[in-house]
């Protein structure tokens, strides 16, 4: 999380200071929940979602196998859902709704991630 979180950071700010956009800004936030999807919400309108795939794997801790379950965040397919004048369509709610429960859970538990 740390890594693509920085790596997320870093490239807002590259493309500000490129001026390849005109403002651009990005917060990072973490919560203790367990991650269960990706969801990426751009200029308040564009949403990108898709689930977690959970694979069971075995690791070896000490000499003893233990079997986990892995969240496989790299292999969800993302779908696009997008805002538009029509407030009843399938895109304009879904990121409504996205928007109302990422803030939710930003303003409830979340807090700021501190570079380390």
């Amino acid at each position: 999380m740390r890594r693509l979180a920085l790596a997320i950071l870093d490239n807002v700010t590259e493309l500000d200071t490129l001026g390849l956009v005109k403002d651009a800004t990005a917060e990072v936030r973490v919560h203790p929940a367990a991650p269960l999807f990706k969801l990426y919400l751009i200029n308040n309108n564009e949403a990108f979602f898709g689930f977690y795939l959970v694979r069971e794997h075995v690791l070896s801790l000490g000499d003893q196998p233990q079997a986990i379950y892995d969240l496989m965040g790299k292999d969800a397919i993302l779908f696009h859902h997008s805002a538009t004048d029509d407030d009843i369509s399938t895109g304009s709610h879904t990121s409504t709704q996205a928007r109302t429960w990422s803030d939710s859970l930003w303003n409830a538990i979340a807090t700021e991630y501190k570079r380390g």
